[in-house]
């Protein structure tokens, strides 16, 4: 194992290989070598990891053993994001939340890569970060830490570059990139509230609410009773508030975006209408195995609209279910009794479907999902 960028080797790194069912673990030696001896012939994942590089991923298969060749693994070194956090007045906050925000797939969500705390001096350290593009978010709040404590609370929040469009933060491997530096501006929290309505008057039944904003923060449930909510201790900024109801047969959603500017906000209506239903077959390609049973279907959203990221499909011995999504994308995955199994097409309303991501609008009328499964195919 070797240094992608200065070729030397890495020693103590610790290399694993594995399968369902059994793992075997091995070290670099002083020259940076690793062996495993005595493994069977078959297919096996192999994992090299050692602190401050990021981790590789090998997939051995049968063939990799008839003709054996040294592996020569090249590890690049993670980066590092500093910089100080401070109000209007250039005030160090101390114990503001910076974290590192990184896309894994083109057009999906945001998963947290790394999180630090600032010191007493406002400066934080986001070390461990492999290369790639981050957006990076800073939350701070202070005082009250329980419904018993009587010290005010102020909170505030903010994505590097501005929450409107933040900035692209490069980092490369090995690199220390300095100067990602945040102004934020506490303020007392405010209480939104508001009520839930349909296209026919108000709405009784119980939903439930997620509001997350423009820049991550304030990101939590709540419940609407009685067709009315309540949503305390948001800070400054532009929220997403989404509400859905809780009947699983005909289940209702609906959106509202408001702005939050350190007061409260009251009459807030969130107007309900029938979420889009999905009629969806799956069908086998070729001969079907006698003792096939069909897993879940999982439909996870590309964007947080609600407190569950995922929705789940539960075919039938024939193939067929069904299943209401709220508008957006999402991106479809597959399991069954057989791992061999893969997705081979996917259509909607007849329209194919590309890499797997539906796009649902807001039209309540029943669409057709059809999957295709076929055996994966051979390496």
């Amino acid at each position: 194992m070797v240094d992608a960028e200065t070729r030397e080797v890495v020693r103590r790194a610790a290399v694993k290989v594995y399968t369902s069912k059994n793992q075997w673990d091995e070290f670099t030696d002083g020259e940076g070598r690793f062996q495993f001896s005595g493994l069977v012939a078959g297919d096996y994942t192999l994992i090299a990891h050692r602190a401050g590089y990021t981790n590789r991923f090998y997939k051995l298969e049968r063939s990799d053993f008839e003709d054996q060749k040294e592996l020569l693994i090249e590890v690049h070194r993670q980066g590092v994001i500093t910089g100080r956090v401070a109000d209007s007045l250039s005030q160090a906050l101390r114990g503001a939340t910076i974290q590192a925000l990184i896309s894994q797939a083109p057009g999906g969500g945001l998963d947290v890569a790394g999180t630090a705390q600032t010191n007493d001096l406002g400066e934080y350290r986001l070390s461990g970060l492999d290369p790639g593009l981050y957006q990076v978010r800073g939350t701070y709040r202070e005082g009250r830490s329980s419904e018993f404590d009587p010290m005010p609370l102020t909170i505030a929040s903010a994505y590097y570059g501005g929450a409107e469009k933040p900035a692209e933060v490069p980092v490369k491997a090995g690199s220390a990139l300095s100067g990602i530096n945040f102004i934020l501006d506490p303020a007392p929290p405010a209480t939104i509230r508001g009520s839930l309505r349909s296209e026919g008057g108000s709405v009784a039944e119980q939903a439930s609410l997620w509001i997350m904003g423009d820049a991550g923060e304030g990101s939590h449930d709540a419940t609407a009773r009685n067709g009315t909510f309540a949503i305390p201790d948001l800070g400054p900024g532009t929220y997403t508030i989404s509400a859905q109801t809780l009947d699983p047969d005909t289940p209702k959603f609906g959106l509202a975006t408001v702005e939050v500017r350190g007061r409260d906000l009251e009459n807030i209506d969130i107007v309900l209408r029938p979420m889009p239903k999905i009629d969806a077959e799956i069908r086998v390609e070729g001969s079907q195995p006698h003792d096939l049973k069909f897993g879940s279907v999982y439909f996870n959203r590309s964007g947080q609209l609600s407190a569950m990221h995922m929705e789940t499909g539960h075919p039938d011995q024939n193939g067929r279910f069904s299943v209401a999504l709220a508008p957006g994308e999402y991106n479809l995955r597959f399991h069954s009794s057989f791992s061999s199994l893969d997705i081979r097409s996917v259509t909607l309303g007849g329209q194919p479907v590309k890499d797997w991501k539906l796009q649902i609008g807001e039209s309540s009328a029943a669409r057709k999902l059809i999957i295709i499964v076929g055996p994966k195919p051979q390496q």
